[in-house]
């Protein structure tokens, strides 16, 4: 008779209080062991790790942006800690596992799969709200039947678990694992923002392709806008757990980020990109009050309407070639 083996939650983190209390709350239901690498958190991230007994705490000492680093570390962590079978699940902490999973068929049907197996689920973004969602029906590979097999990670859009070429996929059909960053649409347009900035730095693509990369991913163009499951709450509300309250904040860390950027590489390397929308200089003043530091000493100067206006009739260019090259090829 098969052993079941552990289910080992591996989760990075950095500044994620708003929402961590929820995901250790739930993820401590289902996993044997939780694995949170911290990168320098300056919230209460780390106080609200330790009161959770399944919740094994690493920390990620790394100064820069790569997913590769800390996914690999998280990898080495399970391995080195947890000798027994092992399913490895990667989630975000805004990645929450829907009240009605571990009852499903497709769940049971995980715990027997075999080594070498990688575990593909739909991510249901819930919108604006926890009562509406957005379902593009994609699934996602975020889990891994372990069976030691090398993870090649990359610095950034990094899937997170290993995908050999031999591997089975399993997709877990009626297991959500609800998305909360779409609650916040500030915090992910901040975070849209950064993502310009580090691919800029990794030198990954051009802005003008960047730009038409991220306006295309509009969310009302992501797939339909539902109703949320109430089954997927209930039972975790019936144990307590706040699944609703969302969060805001006047400035996230990605906005910070974005100032150490600015402060290391000056604001002019950036000129080009699709953040200039927001007041960096208000910003800038809000960091420098909080005591937040490698921020620019000096003030940032607005951008220039016509270099804005410019890069958005370019990447529209952009966008429009890509589509006749898309009819004829």
């Amino acid at each position: 008779m098969n052993k079941i083996p552990k289910i080992v939650v591996m989760t990075p983190i950095k500044n994620e209080a708003w929402i961590l209390d929820r995901f250790l709350s739930v993820t401590s239901q289902f996993a044997d062991y939780i694995i949170i690498a911290d990168q320098n958190s300056t919230d209460e991230s780390k106080v609200i790790c330790k009161k959770y007994p399944k919740v094994i705490l690493i920390e990620n000492k790394s100064e820069k942006y790569n997913e590769a680093e800390r996914q690999l570390l998280l990898l080495r962590t399970a391995r080195e800690l947890i000798s027994e079978p092992k399913i490895l699940l990667a989630l975000d902490a805004d990645e929450i596992l829907a009240a009605d999973a571990i009852k499903t068929q497709s769940w049971q049907t995980m715990l027997k799969a075999k080594p070498g197996t990688v575990l593909y689920f739909e991510k249901p973004d819930l919108f604006i709200t926890t009562h509406q969602c957005v379902r593009t029906g994609i699934m996602t590979p975020l889990g891994y039947v372990d069976d030691g097999s090398e993870h090649k990670a990359v610095a950034i859009h990094s899937c997170r678990v290993p995908v050999p070429d031999y591997a089975d996929r399993l997709y877990i059909n009626d297991v959500k694992i609800l998305h909360y960053a779409l609650t916040r649409l500030d915090a992910q347009s901040a975070k849209i923002r950064l993502y310009s900035v580090l691919e800029n730095v990794l030198e990954i693509g051009h802005p003008i392709s960047r730009r038409y990369g991220y306006r295309s991913q509009g969310y009302n163009k992501l797939g339909k806008v539902v109703a949320a499951v109430n089954e997927w709450f209930t039972g975790w509300e019936d144990m307590g757990i706040d699944m609703h309250t969302i969060v805001h904040q006047k400035y996230y860390s990605y906005d910070f980020e974005v100032l150490r950027y600015f402060h290391k590489y000056g604001v002019q390397r950036f000129w080009t990109e699709d953040i200039w929308k927001n007041d960096w200089e208000t910003c800038r003043e809000y960091a420098k009050s909080c005591g937040i530091t490698d921020i620019p000493d000096y003030q940032i100067p607005p951008k220039s309407k016509f270099v804005d206006l410019l890069m958005d009739v370019l990447a529209k260019l952009y966008g429009y070639i890509r589509s006749l090259l898309r009819f004829f090829y």
